[in-house]
């Protein structure tokens, strides 16, 4: 078969895939429907088994086109996040949304946690194959029956150009690498759907975008959210007193690591040979990345054994 025909076979292959009917949407999947109707804080207490904290009440029942959390580590950054991203999902048919992150893989870790939510936190009377496509999670995306499909994108601007989505979440977006084109990308991905983005990290470099946004005038039309350990300690958050007091001593030697993870401030660590930014310019996002001992030494794994 000649390229002009394979090529004419394959469009007509896509015009059949995209007649298919979508599946049905079962009764399991209309119960947790009418939870998501109630509001997002009664999906996450009814359906997620989650009693968000105030803070967390916050930033989930915020409507803003464009919201930024600068949160502590332990403060259920991510949790509250795909929470949101779950509810929009369910409420709204036929909604697509992506997730970046400094690698696919941490973009997959939101997709795990969502694929948790279905398949242990729901009610008994919601039986979570009859809410997804094929009766199966999958590892890049979270397809449900109502249409709405939930994916992970490598962090590459060129994937993130190419699909419709109506919202998106930028998770450990200060840790994203080529961040200026990044957000273009989101920008005009977004454009065609006037869809919401949700940028969130704990504080790394402030020469990157994700510092803009939580400090700079001209990114005013940011809700922003910032949440320090005081915040997150329990019983105002999930934070446990007695993990802090173990981070408090592990970090003893290193003030600047505890203000940028528990204080979600900026610090550049005075001692250290190289700036942020110049590391953050140099991790390949395709490399998964490994520390070996205790002196936080590293190598990229797909490169070969660490020395010596």
């Amino acid at each position: 078969m000649s390229l002009r025909g394979k090529l004419k076979r394959e469009r007509a292959l896509q015009r059949k895939r995209r007649r298919v009917a979508a599946p049905a949407v079962t009764v399991a999947f209309q119960r947790l429907k009418a939870i998501a109707d109630k509001g997002i804080i009664a999906f996450c207490k009814e359906a997620l088994e989650f009693e968000p904290t105030e803070y967390q009440i916050a930033f989930l029942e915020e409507t803003a086109q464009f919201q930024a959390q600068c949160w502590c580590r332990q403060s259920g950054k991510d949790y509250t996040a795909s929470s949101k991203l779950f509810w929009f999902a369910v409420k709204n048919d036929g909604s697509q949304l992506g997730i970046v992150g400094p690698s696919h893989k941490q973009s997959k870790l939101v997709i795990r946690r969502i694929n948790n939510f279905i398949q242990n936190k729901l009610p008994k009377d919601i039986l979570w194959p009859e809410i997804v496509v094929g009766r199966k999670t999958l590892r890049t995306k979270v397809q449900l029956v109502n249409g709405s499909v939930i994916e992970a994108y490598a962090c590459n601007p060129d994937t993130i150009r190419g699909p419709t989505l109506n919202g998106i979440l930028g998770t450990e977006f200060n840790f994203v690498k080529d961040d200026e084109e990044m957000y273009d990308a989101i920008l005009f991905t977004l454009g065609t759907t006037n869809g919401f983005f949700i940028a969130n990290s704990t504080p790394w470099s402030r020469d990157h975008i994700f510092y803009k946004i939580m400090n700079d005038k001209d990114y005013d039309d940011y809700k922003r959210f910032h949440v320090t350990w005081k915040e997150a300690l329990e019983p105002k958050g999930p934070l446990k007193k007695n993990i802090l007091a173990k981070i408090q001593r592990q970090f003893a030697s290193d003030p600047w690591r505890w203000q940028r993870e528990m204080e979600a401030e900026w610090a550049e660590d005075e001692d250290c040979w190289l700036p942020i930014s110049l590391i953050t310019g140099c991790i390949d996002a395709q490399l998964e990345i490994k520390e070996f001992d205790r002196q936080h030494s590293f190598w990229a794994e797909e490169l070969g054994s660490p020395p010596g």
